[in-house]
């Protein structure tokens, strides 16, 4: 059944495959994020109506903007992938007070004003919805370097977990998709040459970096009726990164 779903942080390499995907599924769209302009090539480039309504959700009070707009418009959503994220590799030592504040503001709280708007707007229309919130590979295995960020990302899962338990009697499922490396501007320093992804891949399980399309893939399984019963899950898609340990090469 065709739904409305809102894609925030839509231009990046998560949340572009996401809409690309959703829209071959015949979904209507509503894309956000700080780029207009990437976010209007992308429109251009879908199969079904999609609606640009530029902002950054990381700002108190963004979210409730962008909603209101697209009610407006005949846009309601009742599905949301928060795909809004950035990073930051550096030693805690290192790290400044202004570094993870703005690193839990574009992360854990994007995610909190987010989610929080789109729940709000369920509950006054008494509609079931599905939301998945995208985390990292980090928040659950120890990564050297990434104390920061790996705590806004574990934040970003805890969220979805318990917001999960307080809304699953109303019929909204709440679930976080944690990917593992994955090729994006963001990640540029770590896939951007062919011997950067080639180290990085040996690193994983699988000998593979991911693609947005493999995250999104999950996150549109996600927001779909065929997940109807599932909600409070986190998941990761990460070659079996965060849990597995293969034997040495040889």
């Amino acid at each position: 059944m065709s739904q409305t779903i809102w894609i925030t942080g839509a231009a990046g390499a998560i949340g572009s495959a996401l809409a690309q995907s959703l829209s071959e599924q015949g979904h209507r769209l509503i894309l956000s994020g700080r780029h207009e302009e990437k976010l209007l090539t992308l429109s251009t480039q879908l199969a079904t109506e999609s609606l640009v309504i530029p902002g950054d959700l990381s700002t108190d009070g963004s979210a409730e903007i962008i909603l209101e707009t697209a009610q407006q418009l005949n846009f309601i959503p009742n599905g949301f992938a928060h795909c809004v994220g950035s990073t930051l590799i550096r030693p805690l030592h290192l790290t400044s007070a202004n570094d993870c504040q703005a690193i839990f503001k574009q992360n854990y709280f994007s995610a909190f004003y987010a989610l929080k708007a789109f729940i709000a707007l369920q509950l006054k229309n008494k509609t079931p919805a599905s939301a998945v919130l995208v985390g990292s590979l980090v928040a659950s295995a120890g990564f050297a370097n990434h104390e920061a960020i790996a705590s806004a990302k574990a934040a970003v899962a805890s969220l979805a977990q318990t917001a999960a338990a307080t809304y699953a009697d109303k019929g909204i499922r709440v679930n976080a998709v944690m990917p593992g490396l994955t090729r994006s501007a963001l990640s540029e320093r770590l896939t951007g040459t062919p011997e950067a992804l080639e180290r990085n891949a040996k690193m994983n399980p699988m000998c593979i970096v991911g693609e947005g399309a493999d995250s999104a893939a999950l996150i549109a399984f996600l927001l779909s009726d065929a997940a109807r019963w599932i909600t409070g899950q986190i998941i990761g898609v990460d070659g079996g990164h965060a849990h597995l340990r293969p034997l040495p090469k040889i």
